[in-house]
C-alpha cells in the first residue's frame, strides 16, 4: 500500500511537470499565469473529479459493523 502510495506521487508530480515545463521557456508578463501552469491545474481537476467519481461507484456505503473486542491495529 505505502510503495503504491509514493509510486502514484511520483509519476503524479512526473505528468504535472511536463505540462507545466513547456511554459517556462521564455519571458512571463507580470501578473499573468503561464499556459502550461494553467493546464496543469486543469489537468490536476479533472483527475480528482474522476477519482471522486470512481470512489463514490465502487466504495461500500453504510455504516463498518461493530466487532468484539478493542479495535487493533
Amino acid at each position: 500500500m505505502n510503495t503504491f502510495h509514493e509510486l502514484g506521487g511520483a509519476i503524479g508530480v512526473a505528468v504535472l511537470s511536463t505540462i507545466a515545463a513547456p511554459s517556462l521557456i521564455g519571458q512571463i508578463p507580470a501578473g499573468q499565469i503561464p499556459a502550461g501552469f494553467g493546464g496543469a491545474f486543469m489537468a490536476m481537476t479533472v483527475v480528482a473529479l474522476a477519482t471522486a467519481l470512481i470512489a463514490a461507484v465502487l466504495l461500500p456505503s453504510g455504516e463498518l459493523p461493530v466487532l468484539d473486542g478493542p479495535h487493533v491495529h
